[in-house]
Formats: structure tokens, sequence, C-alpha cells
């Protein structure tokens, strides 16, 4: 961990002092990205000791031995293997340490893809942490349904990696996920970004489009209360000196030009053939029947 130093400290240093101070910056760089890549490599590896816990909390939950015979559980049936895991982490009055989920992630993908001969364990052995991790999550979407066809499909990608493995898994993932459900709350950050950054008439735009195909009258009563609401805003915009940004005849002038804008064009009267009526030609002077 780098020393914190006030700014007058290092402008003060000598050359080579600072230049210490790089070389040191970098090596630290270097040091985190080494152990970052090491717990990207061993991620795979903590998923197989998720595993073996999670198959010795079950036998220690089970009634029966593996030969059938029975035997007394030591551990209680609503033991998760998370409360487990922090019990045995747990050390000098210190409260344990979270199962890590990239781990658990990759637990599941054994438990759902290994252990039924969908992919061997070399299969496993041989893929990074993501393919892993993106595998468990789609075992999990389906209910870890061994059968289902999405949980095959990302079987076969992890049998046979290519450079698009990690595309295809996802894409496999984005058919079965739900999406998530977007709060209120979400929903107005949203608008609100949306509006900051200048797009408030394709915002207005979109809410006219829907409202054209509303249906339900409830929330067609709402989107007119609505819509009528948003109009008065305008008398209620006012400036720092309480005086009406735009006034009632800018509203009125507005209004005139949008409807001569969206006039349409009066229709020609046609006859029964579609032939515009016209005054029938006078005969020349003169003219014989």
């Amino acid at each position: 961990m780098l020393k914190m130093l006030p700014r007058t400290v290092i402008l003060n240093m000598t050359v080579d002092e600072q230049n210490k101070l790089v070389k040191d910056c970098v090596a630290l760089q270097k040091r985190i990205s080494d152990a970052t890549e090491a717990h990207k490599l061993s991620i795979p590896m903590a998923g197989k000791v998720v595993y073996g816990i999670q198959k010795r909390l079950e036998y220690e939950k089970s009634s029966t031995n593996p030969d059938g015979s029975a035997k007394k559980p030591t551990q209680g049936l609503n033991t998760s293997l998370n409360s487990y895991w922090e019990s045995i982490t747990r050390s000098n009055g210190k409260p344990g340490v979270k199962l890590n989920p990239h781990w658990l992630s990759c637990a599941v993908t054994i438990g759902t893809y290994v252990d039924s001969e969908l992919i061997t364990e070399k299969d496993y052995d041989d893929n990074p942490a993501s393919h892993l991790e993106l595998a468990a999550s789609i075992s999990t979407a389906v209910g870890h349904e061994l059968e289902n066809e999405h949980v095959l499909a990302a079987a076969e990608e992890l049998r046979h990696q290519t450079k698009d493995t990690t595309a295809n898994l996802k894409a496999i993932l984005a058919k079965v996920k739900e999406p998530t459900e977007m709060t209120a709350e979400k929903a107005q950050d949203l608008v609100k970004r949306i509006i900051s950054h200048g797009h408030l008439n394709l915002l207005i735009a979109a809410v006219g489009a829907e409202i054209a195909h509303l249906t339900d009258p409830e929330a067609a009563r709402n989107a007119f209360y609505g819509m009528l609401a948003a109009s008065a805003m305008f008398a209620a915009n006012v400036d720092e000196k309480g005086a009406r940004r735009f006034s009632d005849e800018v509203l009125n002038a507005w209004s005139a030009s949008y409807d001569a804008a969206n006039q349409q064009p009066e229709e020609t009267d046609t006859d029964d053939t579609g032939t515009p009526e016209t005054e029938p030609e006078a005969e020349p002077a003169g003219a014989t029947s």
C-alpha cells in the first residue's frame, strides 16, 4: 500500500525521489493486477471447494448413511450453505466471511452439468470462470431442469469452446432470464435523464403514440388527467419575478400555428365515377345538333 503524503512533500522531492514513487505505483499496480488475475483463475477451483462443502452439509443434515443405515443428523435441516460457510470461516470472535457468489455459481455448474455428465470435469476445468458462471445462471433460470433445451445448449458450448462461446452463452441466458422489473424510482430517474439530455420532445411524442393505442378506460382517464395537468404547467411557469414566461397570447398563437400546420385540405366534390364535377361547357354559337 502506498503511504499517503501531502502534495507539498511530493512537490519538494528530488527527481530521484519522485521517480521512485512512480516505480512504487507501477509495482503496486502490477501486484494488484497479478492478484486479480490469480483470483479469476482460482474461481473454478474455489467452486469445487464450495461444492465439496455443500455435499458435506447435505450429509450432516441427513439421517441416513451412504450405506442406508440410520444416523443422527449433526446439522439442522434449516441450515443454509451460506450460514454453514460463515460458521466455518468464523474465528477469534470475529464474524465469518460470506460465501463468494462467483464461487457458488461455479459450484452450481458442477452440480448441474458435471454431476449429470452433460460435461466432463475436464470440460469444467478447461472453461474460464466467466463461462461457468453464465452456464450456472442459465441453469438457475430454468429451475435446473437437465433436459431443458437451454441447459443442453449451454452444455454444448462448454464442451466445444470457440471464440463465440461467451456471446453464445449470453444469448442463451437472455432467452431465459426474466427481465428485471422497473421500479417507480428507476422510472423517474430514467425520465429525468432523458429530459436532462434534451430529449423532452421525444418523450412527449412517445407518450402521444402510446395514448393513441390505449384500450383500458382507467389508464386512458389517468393519462387524460395527466396531460391536462401537464398543459396547465405552462401557466405555472414563471420567472424569478413571478411573471409568466409564456402568456396566454403566446400559447394561443402557438395553438393557432399548430392548427394551421395540421389542417386537413378540403376534399374536392366528385361524381359517382370519382371524376371531379365541372360546369358543362357552352356550345359554340350556331352549332346544330
